[in-house]
């Protein structure tokens, strides 16, 4: 199995059952999965806003896929895009764990952007511990779709320093992943959403992306699809 590094993105090769740009091709099913980040304050707008665009403007063309549509407590600041997403605000990865067969069997999906761990290392909870229950959301999203692949980010930093530290330890074991658990037919690819983002100048309340926090994540998960897109 070829593994192939772009910049701080890690990918192990699988090809896709779909190509980018290729005609009459249908919808990529992709599921944002995650905590409050990926869903979003009422009022404000996510990484999920941005993406969505980014991803049509290229001329690819995506079908968002989630039990919500929402973002917590109401809806989001720009309503122009597919707002359907597996984001739960407060959320550990134990509690996506609980819920994911029933979610992954509602709407299956072709790609899954995990973004999890905050709540979990901000809490206290082990960190080997949430690494293995984000290892177990991937292999239960398998029983539904064999061929699915995963980008699974290494988490945004907080204001917090102490739980800064614990953060970029949970990141350095979820490093592991992608050599640990891929497989020919489902990767699993790496990206770091740590490196260059200042939670004192891009969030809003030293956890959330602000503006400027959500062009940062939106940048790096469109460099990681457009690279797993092109491998057709």
């Amino acid at each position: 199995m070829a593994v192939k590094r772009y910049g701080k993105i890690l990918m192990i090769v699988a090809l896709l059952p779909f190509t980018l740009g290729s005609a009459g091709e249908q919808s990529i099913r992709i599921m944002p999965l995650g905590n409050s980040i990926t869903q979003g304050y009422q009022g404000y707008d996510s990484y999920r806003r941005g993406l969505w665009l980014r991803l049509k403007q290229s001329g690819i063309r995506v079908d968002f896929i989630g039990s919500l549509k929402k973002n917590y407590m109401g809806m989001p600041r720009h309503t122009d895009f597919d707002m359907d997403h597996e984001g739960h605000w407060g959320w550990r990865a134990d509690q996506v764990l609980a819920k994911m067969d029933k979610w992954a069997a509602m709407n299956v999906p072709d790609i899954v952007l995990i973004h999890l761990g905050t709540n979990d290392i901000g809490g206290g909870q082990g960190i080997k511990e949430t690494v293995d229950e984000i290892a177990k959301i991937i292999r239960i999203i398998r029983k539904h779709n064999a061929g699915v692949k995963v980008i699974v980010a290494q988490i945004i930093p907080l204001t917090n320093k102490a739980v800064n530290k614990r953060i970029r330890q949970f990141n350095k074991q979820l490093a592991r992943l992608p050599e640990l658990i891929s497989t020919k037919e489902s990767s699993v690819i790496l990206v770091d959403h740590f490196d260059g983002f200042d939670p004192q100048k891009d969030t809003y309340d030293g956890v959330h992306p602000n503006e400027s926090g959500i062009d940062k994540m939106t940048d790096k998960w469109y460099k990681a699809l457009i690279d797993l897109l092109s491998e057709n």
